[in-house]
C-alpha cells in the first residue's frame, strides 16, 4: 500500500495545525501519486517527497515540519481511538469495498471517504447491504413494517445499513437484531461513547456491536454531529448498499438525501405501501409516493421477499433521469 491510514490521517491533521486546503481531493491525488510512481510512504520524509513533486502549489506549500506536527496528531488519535476499541481503514486499504470508492452523493458527484472509523465486525463490508431509512417521526404501523421487512431481509443474509436515528433508523437495525442478522451503523459523528448520536440509541450502538454488527464514520473520536455531517453521511449509506428501503418519509424530509442518492447511482429503491391508506396519506409517508413516482419501487409485506432479493442481487445499473 502506498499511502496508508496513518498517513492519510497525518494529511487530514493538517487542519489542526492551521494549514488549509489539503481536503479529501487532494489527498486522494497524493495517495494516486504515490501509487504511479510506485513510491511506499513509511515516513513523513517520503510523504512530504511525494507531495513535492506534485503541481498543486496547495501541496507543495505544505512544510516538512507541518507534516511531522500533523503526524504526531495522527498518531495520538489512533492511540485514543484503540483504547476505545475504535479502529482505521482507508481508501486504499484492500478491504475498503469498492461500492465507497465510488459512492456518489444527491447531485451525482463522486464523494468518496477517505477514513473509516469501525467499531465491531469489518467482515459485514463484504455482504450484500440494504439501507433502511426514513423519517424520525415514524407511526405505530411505520415501526412495525420497517422492523418486519428490515428482519425479513436480514433473515436472506442482507446487512442492514442504517444511521442509528430514532424512528426508522431503529426499527432497521432493531429488526435486524430480532432475526439474528447483522446490521451495520453508519454514523454522523465520532465512535467514542461521549460522541454517540442520538443520545436515547447508545445502547442500541452496543448492542449491535455485541450481537456481530458494525459501527462506521468518517469522523473521529471527539466529533459531535452537526447539520453537515448528517447531510454527508447519508450518501454512505446508500453507497454501501445495494438497494435502499424507505420505510416513510415526508416530502421534505432528510430521507430524500440517501434516497436521491440511491436513484441517482441507479440502484434500486423501495418505498413502503401500507396496508392501511390512511398512514400512506400520512405528512411523514406523503414522500414515498414521490419517490416512486420518480424512479422508486413500492414494497409492501404481503410481497414475495426472495424475488425481491432476486432483483437487487442480479440488478445491473441502467441510464435514468431521475430528479
Amino acid at each position: 500500500m502506498y499511502l496508508n491510514s496513518e498517513f492519510i490521517l497525518t494529511l487530514s491533521c493538517l487542519k489542526d495545525v492551521d494549514v488549509k486546503g489539503v481536503g479529501p481531493k487532494k489527498i486522494l491525488a497524493i495517495g494516486l501519486k504515490a501509487e504511479k510512481y510506485g513510491v511506499e510512504i513509511r515516513s513523513t520524509e517520503d510523504l512530504y517527497s511525494v507531495m513535492q513533486n506534485m503541481n498543486e502549489k496547495t501541496i507543495k506549500n505544505v512544510s516538512l515540519h507541518d507534516l511531522n506536527v500533523a503526524h504526531a496528531c495522527a498518531l495520538h488519535l489512533i492511540e485514543k481511538s484503540e483504547e476505545c476499541g475504535i479502529g482505521l481503514i482507508s481508501y486504499f486499504d484492500p478491504i475498503f469495498p469498492e461500492s465507497l470508492k465510488n459512492v456518489i452523493d444527491e447531485d451525482g458527484k463522486i464523494v468518496p471517504p477517505m477514513l473509516l472509523w469501525y467499531r465491531g465486525d469489518l467482515s459485514l463490508l463484504q455482504m450484500p447491504g440494504l439501507a433502511v431509512i426514513g423519517t424520525r417521526e415514524a407511526t405505530p404501523e411505520g415501526v412495525a413494517g420497517g422492523k418486519y421487512l428490515s428482519a425479513e431481509f436480514a433473515k436472506r443474509g442482507f446487512n442492514i445499513v442504517s444511521g442509528l436515528a430514532i424512528g426508522c433508523d431503529t426499527c432497521g437495525h432493531q429488526g435486524a437484531l430480532n432475526a439474528g442478522g447483522k446490521t451495520t451503523a453508519f454514523l454522523a459523528n465520532g465512535l467514542d461513547h461521549e460522541s454517540i448520536y442520538p443520545l436515547e440509541n447508545q445502547d442500541l450502538a452496543e448492542a449491535i456491536v455485541e450481537s456481530g454488527g458494525l459501527l462506521l464514520s468518517e469522523y473521529r473520536i471527539g466529533f459531535k454531529v452537526n447539520r453537515y455531517s448528517l447531510v454527508a453521511r447519508d450518501r454512505l449509506q446508500a453507497g454501501l448498499a445495494q438497494a435502499t428501503l424507505v420505510v416513510m418519509t415526508g416530502e421534505n424530509g432528510g430521507t430524500m438525501h440517501a434516497a436521491k442518492a440511491t436513484l441517482k447511482a441507479n440502484k434500486p429503491l423501495f418505498a413502503i405501501k401500507f396496508k392501511d391508506e390512511k398512514t400512506n396519506r400520512h405528512e411523514k409517508c406523503l414522500g414515498n409516493g414521490l419517490l416512486v413516482k420518480n424512479g422508486g419501487m413500492y414494497i409492501s409485506g404481503r410481497d414475495n421477499i426472495d424475488d425481491i432479493c432476486s432483483v437487487i442481487l442480479n440488478h445491473k445499473p441502467v441510464e435514468s433521469t431521475l430528479f
